[in-house]
């Protein structure tokens, strides 16, 4: 009997050998903390206003420039109307400013000729008073001189009104220039009343009813990305033999009987730990050494990302195994 059992004891503790051996010259590395993870997108309005359609429901797949809502735009009909009614008020006062450069530029032709007429009856009338017999009195040559000097003073009025009609002409397009602007930011807010998918995936975490009045910036739900991978944090010590294109099948807890291969997209930059709100400081006096993870992100092949995809939901944990690189150094 003890020879029996110490046959068997052989043959065990062989049995055991034998496995970690096979494991050891293997080359797999496993790890059990990994999760699928993905892209989570906030949804929000980009303007305040009260929610008059939804189109979607919890969990329900959209495609990305599908719209979700729609907000009421009653109140940005208005302000469409009334930057429209800004521009024609604008333009009318240019067209206004633009007359009377027109008019200025008229009156100061006319100055010129009259001041010019008057120069010359001056200059005659000089002429005339200084004759002996004098041929007009002193007085009509006063006159005349008056004449000259108001022309002049005509034409220099003229040019004013012109200065004043071109910066008002500037002034009224300016305010054209802004009434445009104010009216293509209200069309802007117009087309931003509907809320529009900015990726593929599914509906999440809805918050929002129809007849609920929301903000600008407000989360009402959200987009899980149909693009979704693991996350796998292997031990800092597994990592010799494994890099970017290694083989790799995975578990996830929640399809226990499929089995799912992808390979390695990357390496994290830093450990898990570098990652914290407050990473380790191992400047001090009590140092212990522990075993750092850093994450791997591992990719599914397309087939398997195309038909499961609906069950590969970000958070699930997983086990993953990747058949180390034998070439790698």
């Amino acid at each position: 009997m003890k020879h029996a059992l110490r046959i068997i004891g052989g043959i065990l503790v062989l049995g055991t050998l034998a496995v970690l051996l096979f494991f050891w010259l293997d080359g797999t590395e496993t790890t059990t903390d990994a999760y699928v993870t993905g892209r989570i997108h906030p949804v929000a309005p980009r303007v305040t206003g009260t929610v008059l359609t939804l189109h979607v429901n919890d969990n329900q797949h959209v495609q990305a420039g599908d719209v979700l809502l729609e907000l009421d735009t009653r109140d940005f009909d208005v302000r469409v109307e009334q930057a429209r009614a800004e521009i024609a008020r604008a333009r009318g006062q240019l067209a206004s400013a633009e007359a009377q450069i027109a008019e200025a530029s008229a009156a100061i032709a006319a100055a010129d000729a009259s001041a010019r007429k008057t120069v010359l009856d001056l200059r005659r009338a000089g002429e005339l008073v200084s004759e002996t017999p004098r041929g007009i009195s002193r007085q009509e040559f006063d006159a005349a001189k008056a004449a000259a000097d108001s022309a002049v003073a005509n034409r220099a009025s003229a040019g004013a009104r012109k200065v004043a009609a071109v910066a008002a002409t500037a002034s009224a397009r300016a305010q054209v220039a802004t009434a445009e602007a104010a009216l293509h930011d209200a069309q802007l807010a117009y087309g931003y009343t509907k809320v529009i998918a900015p990726v593929s995936g599914y509906v999440g975490r809805r918050t929002v009813e129809v007849g609920a009045r929301v903000n600008a910036g407000q989360t009402l739900l959200s987009i899980v990305s149909d693009e979704v991978w693991v996350v796998a944090n292997f031990k800092e010590t597994q990592l010799a033999r494994i890099r970017r294109g290694t083989p790799a099948c995975m578990t996830v807890d929640a399809l226990p009987d499929v089995r799912f291969v992808g390979h390695v997209d990357s390496l994290s930059p830093a450990s898990g730990s570098q990652f914290a709100l407050l990473p380790p400081d191992n400047a001090t006096g009590n140092f212990t050494k522990v075993v750092q993870r850093v994450p791997v992100k591992i990719v599914f092949a397309a087939d398997d990302l195309r038909r499961y995809r609906e069950r590969l939901t970000p958070g699930l944990s997983t086990i993953v195994k990747i058949h180390a690189d034998e070439s790698a150094p």
